[in-house]
């Protein structure tokens, strides 16, 4: 039997992240499938080990690149035989659309496939924000998680945060959630949450009308961007928060600096972040949001 765990989440909810905690708690072979909105992959990078991966670009597998979808888990199933798969969808994704689809390939694969667990990390931080702008297309991922993990309780007030953990809760009554911020969770206990909400009946009445992500979002790719003084990131960080060249709401990659040392970049608007990493990943970037100014952004990154 193969399992199917989805873990997902609006952009730089923490995905990639707790995968990474989650991986090493599966017994068994495991498989991942990253989808990527951009038409570059990035966080397949970042996942280190032997376990095989399928990346899939250039929309999102609840709709415009849902056969690709299909046929990575035929692939894995046929090639690999994992115990599990893990699939992290892109943060623009319809997660009730993207359960609707693992059914169906449960119900037409000639081996058993079942989809197990349905995880959805809401960022506090920013949620506010994120239901004011995106309406239903953000709630879908809300209601139709079974498990729901909290990041990013960084907020002043305590107050704030159980305000937002009663919406929350008011949203999706059927999901089991982790009232705290699961960073602070080890493996074992993420674990424990996940297989506790398995059996949680969320069904059809949660899904919402939503149009598709690339009638909303808008994306860019850049393959072997410039290389940059470590002294510009902040720079750099400051102009996206003003807005200066579109409304981005996530950008992440893999950037070179002039001393040859390699940095993954990560920016939201409510969350900014580098770290340096191994110097030999392939250097690329990924913008979405709305109304970018495509040719100021090619001009600030690209060689």
């Amino acid at each position: 039997m193969t399992r199917i765990h989805i873990i997902s989440g609006f952009l730089g909810a923490g995905k990639t992240t707790f995968i990474k905690k989650l991986i090493p708690e599966l017994s068994g072979k495991v498989a991942l499938i990253e989808n990527e909105f951009g038409e570059i992959g990035v966080d397949g990078d970042l996942l280190e080990g032997s376990l095989p991966i399928k990346e899939i670009y250039a929309g999102c597998i609840c709709c415009t690149v849902v056969r690709d979808f299909e046929r990575a888990i035929a692939e894995l199933v046929r090639d690999h035989r994992p115990d599990h798969i893990i699939i992290e969808p892109s943060g623009v994704a319809s997660l009730s659309d993207i359960i609707k689809v693992c059914k169906t390939i449960s119900e037409k694969s000639d081996r058993i496939i079942e989809l197990q667990n349905v995880v959805t990390i809401v960022d506090v931080s920013a949620f506010e924000d994120s239901l004011e702008s995106f309406g239903t297309f953000y709630l879908d991922q809300i209601k139709n998680g079974k498990a729901l993990f909290l990041s990013h309780l960084d907020l002043d007030s305590g107050n704030e945060v159980e305000k937002i953990l009663g919406k929350i809760q008011h949203i999706n009554p059927g999901a089991y959630i982790s009232p705290e911020d699961w960073y602070a969770l080890d493996g074992g206990t993420l674990m424990e949450i996940v297989d506790t909400a398995a059996n949680r009946e969320i069904g059809d009445r949660n899904k919402v009308d939503t149009p598709s992500a690339d009638q909303i979002f808008t994306t860019l790719s850049i393959g072997n961007p410039k290389a940059f003084y470590k002294e510009d990131l902040d720079k750099i960080f400051t102009s996206l928060e003003k807005n200066e060249i579109g409304e981005i709401l996530r950008a992440k990659g893999i950037l070179a600096l002039d001393t040859g040392q390699g940095v993954y970049f990560d920016y939201t608007p409510h969350h900014r972040h580098w770290e340096y990493i191994d110097s030999a990943k392939k250097k690329k970037l990924v913008f979405i949001g709305r109304n970018l100014d495509k040719e100021s952004i090619l001009k600030t990154f690209q060689k």
